[in-house]
Formats: C-alpha cells, sequence, structure tokens
C-alpha cells in the first residue's frame, strides 16, 4: 500500500523537499517504520494513547530523529476521555464494542473494557502547534475515531495541503457508534477528496465458526483518498 501511497505524493513533491507525515494509531509503530524507508526525508508526527503501546513504539521506532510520538489519542476536541483496552491491543478504542446480541466481527478474545483515561488531542491544534502547513500522508487507524478525528482537522481538509489520506474504514461496525466506510467517504468528499483505492480489503470472520454466508461479508480496508491537487495532476 506505501508503494501506491508513495507514486501518488511524488507527483506533488513538497517544497522544502521534505514533508510532514501524521499516523494516527501509531500501535508498536508499524506503520512509522516503514512509512520513514519509503519517506526518508519526511517528519512523522505518530500518536498513541494506550502506555503499553506507546512504550513498545518507543522502543521500535523513538530513536529516529525524524520521529516524534506523543502519548494521546486523535479526537474531535482537545482534553481527556475513557480509553477501552483489551487484551488485543492493536483493537483498544476511545469506543466500547456494540451493545447487542449478535455476533461480532471481530476476535472473541478482542472484548474490551473501560475505565482507563487518556489524553486527547486534535489535528489542528497539533499542526497549528508544530507549525505543520502540509501534509503528505494523513494516516488514522484509530479503531472507530476516524470521523471524530477528522472532524477538527477542518484547517487541514479545507486547505486541501493533507495530498494523501490512509483510512482503516469498515463495512460492518465493531464499536458502538462507528462510522461505516460511506459516512467517511462523504465526510472527506464535502472538502474536495476523493477515494483512490481500498486496499488490505479483509473478508469474513476472525474466529473459526461453522462456514457459512457470513464469511463471505467484507469487514474491513484500508481507504486511499487523495486530495484536488493530487487528482488534477492524476487525471490531465
Amino acid at each position: 500500500m506505501l508503494e501506491i501511497v508513495e507514486k501518488l505524493v511524488s507527483l506533488l513533491p513538497s517544497s522544502d523537499g521534505g514533508g510532514w507525515i501524521i499516523d494516527g494509531g501509531c500501535h508498536f509503530g508499524e506503520f512509522a517504520s516503514c512509512a520513514i524507508n519509503k519517506f526518508p526525508t519526511s517528519n512523522i508526527l505518530s500518536f498513541e494513547p494506550d502506555s503499553d503501546s506507546w512504550e513498545c513504539a518507543q522502543k521500535n521506532i523513538g530513536f529516529h530523529d525524524q520521529i516524534e510520538i506523543v502519548k494521546a489519542a486523535l479526537g474531535a476536541k482537545k482534553g481527556q476521555a475513557e480509553f477501552f483496552r483489551g487484551p488485543c491491543s492493536a483493537t483498544n478504542s476511545l469506543l466500547p464494542r456494540p451493545v447487542e446480541e449478535l455476533r461480532p466481527y471481530y476476535p472473541k478474545q478482542a472484548f474490551l473494557k473501560g475505565g482507563t483515561i487518556v489524553d486527547v488531542f486534535t489535528i489542528d491544534e497539533e499542526c497549528e502547534k508544530r507549525g505543520i502547513k502540509e501534509v503528505d500522508v494523513l494516516k488514522l487507524d484509530l479503531q472507530g475515531g476516524e470521523l471524530a478525528a477528522l472532524g477538527d482537522a477542518q484547517a487541514l481538509l479545507e486547505s486541501g495541503l493533507a495530498k494523501v489520506i490512509i483510512i482503516e474504514a469498515v463495512f460492518i461496525k465493531k464499536y458502538q457508534n462507528q462510522p461505516l466506510l460511506w459516512e467517511i467517504w462523504r465526510y472527506l468528499e464535502a472538502y474536495g477528496y476523493t477515494l483512490y483505492s481500498l486496499e488490505e480489503i479483509k473478508i469474513g470472520l476472525y474466529h473459526t465458526e461453522k462456514i457459512s454466508l457470513r464469511h463471505g461479508q467484507w469487514n474491513q480496508c484500508d481507504a486511499i483518498f487523495i486530495a484536488r491537487s493530487i487528482r488534477r495532476v492524476l487525471d490531465k
């Protein structure tokens, strides 16, 4: 996927030869580690609210001078919020699991428990604090919190200076009030962003049960959106 993103970003090189990458949902630093290899002159601003995951990310990628890992979640407004944690740290979220009796589309062992309080920052405020005017890649993997985080990225979105946006999006809800792909797509279209492709599409279930039509259900994907400026160059 990053090879595609690299080619898209290259259509509009950064004016200073470098660039910024915002990594919402750093986890253990997997994305940032790959991104710094693809974009060696870039600065990466990562956000991870879970203390254990943040410490692991610090060990894995914290030695890079160009990577900063902020111990906070990204959300719609600055403050603090309850954080829901479980044994599968990649599924930790600001949102709880749905309250329903239907069988879920996430692993049975990926239950979440609340009670942890974390800091929440916003994209626009963090960009303003650091003087970030242009973002080559905005990646959000926030376990249901992607649309909320975009809600306070209006300055960045209105300017169109977030060139490529990567969003983890779902076709079926796994958290309470989680937006589906079409809701994120509609929101970004209002700012002139268009869908480029769907990558890493996952179909079916994460746990074993008798094979049924449920295994054909589209589950989640990484959606790549591009700014008007990229679209104009791409389609000329």
